[in-house]
């Protein structure tokens, strides 16, 4: 495929992108609040808040990084046209994949306060719920599919960067080193076609696996075998919630209107639209065979967060942001084009997401709602440090995947119009 070099050097010109010594600066100081706070919680009279939160935020987090690498599998997979302007952005999100795996480990140093399969005796259960056959298939699962995933990221940024007369350098430099021609673009484009549905599947599975081992079995009596799919189509959900608000950042701050335009967020309105009905769905469903049920071993978990105070006001919080407030905004078509509305539809989705985290999880280890100044705090390091590496990305590599076949460049007919 040959590249307009008008193009190319258009978009490797806001590569790499300079970031204002002050965000940058802003983020590491919330990083390190974050970190200092979380340190002397732990080392404090009550560790166990601060790994609950920490247990919650690594779920959440975890989820969308890999997410957003999926969403664009999802891409190449169906070969999308209409995705590819934002193929990258989604792509980004899994510069936190490596971060994401270093708090995987440092998870298991807190097993006793937020595993209790650690130090309780759940009977039979323990010949799956014991902590190193926990630790060896999750870091085990984990590793292999963020690893193809970092190999994805590699062959998609190389067919980008090979063969470029543009000035490279640092990471850049190093994923365009050793370029054969323009033969070895076709053959990153083989590459990425087989490594995406493996991803997928691995995704569908290692999630799966997150949400029963780190969710669903704090409580020793429930049991849900839709929750891994409910944890993957969550992540999923919040992956695109992430793409939307960071696409309409990414387009305005580097003047991206006449690629990312209408036609990327009228369909990423869509998405949102349909997989909240999905999340609702598939909430439905669990709720609805364990309240007929009637089993008290299961029926209590459903009680503990809908049917009693505090934590019944906070999930119907939750259901009106994920589902009812999304599924009202995202019917006019307008909501989907102009972009401060449809960031806050996002911005609302996202903060109901990890609030789902925070119900499902909490209520495990104490009766009482109560989100302290440490614990946003915490949260607020983890969020700093997703934006850091996705800036990071952003700055090192180029923000639209030219060496993609099904790239267009500039999209002319509907253009920026409505995008505000």
């Amino acid at each position: 495929m040959m590249i307009d070099e008008s193009i190319r050097e258009e978009i490797l010109s806001k590569r790499p992108l300079q970031l204002p010594m002050w965000f940058l600066g802003l983020l590491l100081l919330f990083i390190l609040a974050g970190v200092a706070v979380f340190i002397a919680r732990i080392m404090g009279s009550n560790p166990g808040e601060a790994w609950q939160i920490y247990l919650v935020n690594f779920i959440f987090w975890t989820g969308i990084a890999q997410g957003g690498v999926v969403f664009a599998c999802a891409l190449r997979i169906t070969s999308a046209k209409w995705g590819r302007p934002i193929m990258r952005v989604a792509e980004a999100l899994g510069s936190f994949l490596p971060v994401s795996f270093l708090l995987l480990l440092i998870l298991f140093l807190g097993k006793d306060y937020i595993l209790p399969y650690a130090t309780q005796d759940y009977g039979a259960k323990e010949a799956w719920l014991n902590i190193p056959f926990v630790a060896a298939r999750e870091v085990g699962g984990v590793l292999i599919l963020f690893s193809l995933s970092l190999l994805y990221l590699y062959y998609s940024l190389r067919e980008d960067l090979g063969g470029t007369k543009y000035a490279l350098s640092g990471l850049a430099a190093w994923v365009a080193l050793g370029w054969k021609g323009e033969d070895e673009r076709a053959h990153c484009y083989t590459k990425l076609s087989t490594l995406s549905p493996i991803i997928t599947l691995l995704y569908a599975i290692v999630f799966s696996f997150l949400a029963f081992d780190f969710m669903m079995s704090l409580d020793p009596h429930w049991v849900s075998t839709l929750f891994g799919v409910y944890y993957v189509e969550a992540s999923f959900l919040g992956a695109i919630g992430m793409i939307v608000v960071l696409s309409i950042m990414v387009r305005k701050h580097l003047t991206l209107q006449d690629y990312i335009t209408n036609i990327q967020f009228r369909d990423l309105g869509r998405l949102m639209f349909g997989f909240s009905l999905g999340w609702a769905y598939l909430f439905f469903s669990q709720f609805l065979t364990i309240w007929y049920g009637n089993m008290p071993e299961e029926a209590h978990f459903l009680i503990a967060r809908l049917k009693e105070q505090p934590f019944q006001s906070v999930a119907w919080v939750v259901i009106s942001c994920v589902f009812f407030f999304p599924l009202i905004a995202l019917l006019p078509r307008t909501n989907k084009v102009v972009t401060p509305i449809f960031a806050f539809i996002a911005a609302v989705s996202l903060a109901g997401l990890w609030l789902e985290k925070f119900v499902i999880i909490i209520p495990t280890f104490t009766p009482q709602f109560h989100i302290s100044l440490a614990q946003l705090v915490i949260t607020l390091g983890f969020l700093s440090a997703f934006i850091l590496m996705f800036s990071l990305f952003v700055k090192a590599f180029p923000i639209m995947p030219l060496g993609d076949p099904y790239f267009a460049g500039k999209i002319k007919s509907q253009g920026s119009s409505g995008g505000h």
